[in-house]
Formats: structure tokens, C-alpha cells, sequence
């Protein structure tokens, strides 16, 4: 029997425009009250009536200026 958990990168594609935190949190990987101070920093945030969305296109473009470049470690293994 399969698993189906997929990746990321496989479901990109098809992924919601707008999360709300708790979606996000599991999406990212992160807490989910520091994906809304990051996407809040973002501009990501939309208020609609009592909930709050994020906007995934907006907090991916935001995430990218804290990206490290690949450094390469003993034996060339590259992180």
C-alpha cells in the first residue's frame, strides 16, 4: 500500500491562493502565530469579516529576500 503524502513542490501548482494561519502553518512549517507576524510583514494579510487570509503568493515573495545561498561543506557536500 501507498502513502499519500505529497510533497511541497507536488502540490504547488494546484495549492489555495488564500490560507488562513493554521493552513499556513502546516504548509510552511513554521508556528502559527510567527507565520502572522511574517505575514503580516509580508502585506499578505487580508482581513475578511472575523478571519484573517494569507496570501500565499505575496508570503512566498517575501520569504524569498531571507533565502542563504548554497555553501559547500568537507567531502563537496552542498547544503
Amino acid at each position: 500500500m501507498g502513502y499519500s503524502y505529497k510533497c511541497y513542490s507536488d502540490t504547488r501548482d494546484f495549492m489555495k491562493k488564500y490560507v488562513n494561519a493554521e493552513e499556513g502553518a502546516i504548509i510552511y512549517g513554521i508556528s502559527k502565530s510567527r507565520i502572522i507576524v511574517v505575514a503580516r510583514e509580508a502585506g499578505a494579510v487580508y482581513k475578511v469579516g472575523n478571519s484573517a487570509l494569507i496570501n500565499t503568493q505575496l508570503f512566498e515573495e517575501y520569504l524569498e529576500q531571507f533565502r542563504e545561498p548554497a555553501r559547500e561543506l568537507l567531502n563537496g557536500i552542498v547544503i
